[in-house]
């Protein structure tokens, strides 16, 4: 899985668009000298990159301890470690202090997580007064899941818990956040995933085998070939987020 998102989303990336779409979540904030958790930090693409070309220090809280080695060597390549604090966490209220942070940042990690309700109350805590959550998610529509989307998830074998756009608005508000912002980014994914799958279908696929194995290679292909359904129906959908901690 971990070889098959880097080639289709670059190095050092869990999810997609890379280093332009974490310039657009934290798109009008100065994050120079600013101490920034990322939520679910990966392989550390995100890390470097608002360490190096934003100036954040940063420190990444990630699951799954294989990741967090990974991420640590690609940190250390850069020559960031003594700006980029990676941590294995426990799922859970994160081991941070009350008030502590100016930034809480998330790329398409809260999918994962089932109480998000509980999650913005945590997000809220650990920021300072006049911090920012921004993030962005997979979310869902509003009907009930299709046969095209309960396929999509048996291609994925992945646990997805999604809510609908409309649920950060309220949910963000009843964790006590001001100055809301929610915006669907469905339609510029819709076109990326379409490249993408047509990569996979020609360019990448030969190296896609080489890489994975051809069993392999036709199991991804025909996953993201679902993954465009369920886009262009409407029912898989993005979204990016922003709020502040008054």
């Amino acid at each position: 899985m971990l070889d098959m998102l880097e080639l289709v989303w670059g190095a050092g990336f869990l999810s997609p668009g890379g280093p332009a779409a974490v310039d657009e979540i934290v798109d009008g904030l100065d994050l120079a000298g600013k101490l920034v958790v990322d939520i679910g930090s990966g392989l550390g693409g995100v890390d470097v990159h608002l360490a190096r070309q934003h100036g954040a220090r940063v420190i990444g809280m990630e699951i799954a301890a294989p990741l967090v080695a990974l991420a640590q060597a690609r940190v250390a390549a850069a020559g960031l470690s003594d700006r980029v604090d990676l941590r294995h966490c426990a799922p859970g209220p994160l081991a941070l202090d009350d008030a502590s942070l100016d930034v809480v940042f998330s790329k398409d990690s809260l999918i994962h997580v089932a109480d998000k309700d509980a999650v913005f109350r945590d997000y809220r805590r650990v920021l300072a007064p006049g911090g920012w959550l921004v993030m962005s998610d997979w979310m869902r529509g509003p009907g009930p899941y299709s046969k095209d989307m309960e396929y999509w998830f048996e291609m994925e074998g992945l646990s997805y818990h999604m809510q609908p756009l409309d649920f950060y608005a309220g949910a963000l508000e009843a964790a006590g956040f001001a100055e809301i912002e929610v915006v669907d980014t469905s339609a510029e994914y819709r076109v990326l995933c379409d490249a993408e799958y047509a990569q996979m279908k020609g360019p990448l696929r030969d190296r896609m085998a080489a890489i994975l194995g051809a069993e392999t290679r036709d199991h991804f292909v025909e996953n993201w070939r679902a993954m465009t359904v369920v886009l262009h129906k409407g029912e898989l959908r993005t979204g990016r987020v922003r709020a502040r901690k008054p």
